[in-house]
């Protein structure tokens, strides 16, 4: 692949991190992220979080590191040059499904060798092992290739070979703001694993990592509470004196609120709401305030209403 490494550093690249991470908060009533400690300071990482908000997931991949993360990306929107070209500088790689096909698929190899050496120079690869996106609290098997590409680097690199299990919590899918949460936990070092599981067949220790890794991820994921309301009369008053606040910031924000709707309108597969919603903020952050308030002070009377009719 005619294309500079992703490991190296790249000028702007930091700049449109920070800008991304702060975007990424605003599009949310609250990220907390814990575990941080769970992150392993030497060797060789690879990140393996549950997959539920489309593209919003990797920005959120990003928030949780204090680093750059490399990430793998189904094949075919690499199709355009242009493109590619703008996904590589990303620091992302293309992997093929087996839908696209053996031809495709017999590329990985290549970029297997890629993952290798990001793991090499220190740069965390970031795949998601369920191999699609559901917008649920839960999780589809996972595949065995985020533990192949580990077997590989444990083969070829003098280093530990770790994969860190991620949980990525959101309050809503399909909703403005909501809270959303972090999680790392206990990293799987696979040289250790196969090392002590040496009287298995190969395939058995695989089913057993894959296992081992979908039930450290759902232990990370599901644990933000309920909301508790009360105090129904002050309430009211408030969203009463609103009104006004809720005028002004819907004029404020309509170029983001707007145009949002209609494109989530159109969207079959709703999981795409809080990528469309990042994007927009992305895009036009002169008017990102008003657009929190405008959602906050939304979801303030849904919720007021919902309460009313209990």
């Amino acid at each position: 692949m005619m294309h500079r490494k992703i490991w190296e550093h790249y000028s702007g690249y930091n700049l449109l991190r920070r800008y991304s991470i702060l975007t990424v908060r605003s599009c949310l009533t609250s990220l907390k992220i814990e575990g941080r400690e769970n992150i392993p300071t030497d060797g060789a990482l690879l990140v393996a979080p549950n997959h539920c908000a489309t593209m919003m997931d990797p920005m959120m991949v990003l928030a949780g590191f204090r680093s750059a993360v490399g990430f793998g990306a189904r094949s075919d929107v690499f199709a355009n040059k242009k493109t590619a070209g703008i996904l590589y500088w990303l620091k992302i790689l293309p992997i093929a499904r087996e839908r696209n096909g053996l031809q495709e698929v017999a590329k990985n190899f290549e970029v297997f060798d890629e993952i290798v050496d990001c793991l090499r120079h220190g740069l965390p690869f970031c795949l998601y092992p369920e191999g699609m996106h559901r917008a649920e609290r839960g999780m589809l098997p996972v595949k065995k290739g985020i533990f192949r590409i580990a077997k590989q680097a444990v083969d070829q690199l003098d280093m530990p070979v770790r994969v860190l299990p991620m949980g990525l919590d959101y309050e809503y899918f399909f909703r403005g703001q909501g809270r959303a949460a972090i999680r790392f936990g206990e990293p799987i070092d696979v040289g250790e694993f196969f090392a002590s599981h040496a009287d298995m067949p190969e395939a058995e220790i695989y089913r057993e990592l894959c296992t081992e890794l979908r039930e450290r991820d759902l232990a990370l994921i599901g644990r933000i509470p309920e909301r508790r309301h009360g105090r129904i009369v002050l309430r009211i008053l408030a969203s009463v004196l609103m009104i006004p606040w809720f005028l002004v910031c819907a004029v404020g924000s309509i170029l983001i609120w707007l145009p949002q709707a209609v494109i989530v309108s159109k969207l079959k597969d709703k999981a795409w709401t809080h990528t469309i919603r990042f994007f927009m903020h992305f895009l036009l952050p002169v008017f990102v305030p008003f657009h929190i308030f405008f959602e906050r002070i939304l979801r303030y009377w849904a919720e007021l209403f919902e309460d009313l009719k209990k």
